[in-house]
């Protein structure tokens, strides 16, 4: 009995979806993943390109958070 719950516990966690953010930037007319994350860090990566975006925009690199 112990033994299946263990069993179905671990079944359900690794069928668990885990959300990721991915800090995107287009160099030379090709996308670049920067960063890939979990959802958690969306905060965190948002600020970063609020910051280090801008100025990657000034030599012609275009970011997203997606």
């Amino acid at each position: 009995m112990t033994l299946a719950l263990v069993l179905a516990l671990a079944t359900a966690a690794s069928s668990a979806v885990v959300k990721s953010v991915t800090w995107v930037c287009v160099v030379d007319g090709q996308p670049v993943d920067f960063v890939s994350a979990p959802e958690a860090a969306r905060h965190g990566i948002k600020q970063a390109n609020s910051r280090a975006g801008v100025v990657f925009g000034k030599f012609g690199e275009e970011c997203s958070v997606e």
